[in-house]
């Protein structure tokens, strides 16, 4: 996988942290996921990536191989939602992230290395359109994934608002029969992955993913009285680095 010329995060977003701040704040940080607190060199890259520097925490990733991959995974994903316009760029990128990670999966990898390929996998599903997706095999694969994220650790909340995600896109997609029948979607399942997901972590990106989920499995008129209490929630949170800022940002235009 080759980064070259990504553009730069919008100054206003950047984070003037240092190792210090991000140590610190770094259990919070990363409640939602339980990312190990890194050290050396791993814990530069994180630096980079918490306060918006995408491209640099990416390459920095690249250089420092398996054990970088979910800051490599995150970085891809953040610069993508936010940063990058080209829809085309963003779907490469997507899809070249997540085919390196693959490559690397195929050695032992953590739980967050799991996870964070299986969110940029579904990012890559959503920019194609989940029914092509669904074609190319990625659902199950996105599945596994997670399954294998939530085994490690049942308390990884990012994993559990992801499970309701595939759950909910691909019963809004193909019908609850079909769902369930070749996929394994339920409704049920996706509103338990949705709730045990929020307790656990109701932080911005969460809130907005869940209320993105209710619409899926509650329909526009029904779901969208508790996508908008979700949305006024994560446009509520106190931003610690760069993409919480965005997300906050992304939550309150979306209700205004």
């Amino acid at each position: 996988m080759k980064i070259t010329d990504w553009d730069a995060t919008d100054s206003a977003y950047i984070k003037d942290l240092t190792e210090n701040d991000l140590c610190a704040n770094w259990e919070q940080l990363h409640l939602a996921d339980a990312e190990p607190l890194p050290e050396g060199e791993l814990l530069k890259a994180w630096l980079l990536f918490h306060q918006g520097h995408y491209e640099q925490a990416a390459i920095s990733a690249l250089e420092l191989g398996n054990q970088a991959l979910p800051v490599l995974m995150r970085s891809v994903v953040a610069y993508t939602d936010y940063v990058e316009e080209d829809e085309d760029v963003s779907t490469d990128l997507l899809q070249q992230a997540y085919s390196h990670a693959e490559d690397a999966l195929s050695n032992e990898h953590s739980t967050n290395a799991a996870f964070t390929t299986a969110l940029c996998m579904g990012r890559y599903a959503q920019q194609l359109s989940i029914v092509k997706a669904l074609k190319e095999g990625l659902g199950n694969k996105v599945k596994n994934l997670l399954a294998k994220s939530l085994g490690d650790n049942p308390n990884h909340a990012e994993a559990h608002i992801a499970m309701a995600m595939y759950h909910a896109e691909i019963i809004d997609k193909v019908g609850s029969m079909i769902g369930g029948l070749t996929y394994g979607a339920c409704a049920d399942t996706a509103r338990d992955h949705l709730e045990k997901g929020l307790a656990l972590a109701p932080s911005a990106i969460n809130l907005i993913e869940a209320g993105n989920a209710y619409l899926l499995l509650d329909g526009e008129k029904k779901g969208m009285k508790k996508a908008t209490a979700l949305y006024q929630q994560a446009a509520e949170c106190d931003a610690l680095d760069c993409l919480q800022s965005m997300d906050v940002d992304f939550a309150a235009d979306q209700i205004a």
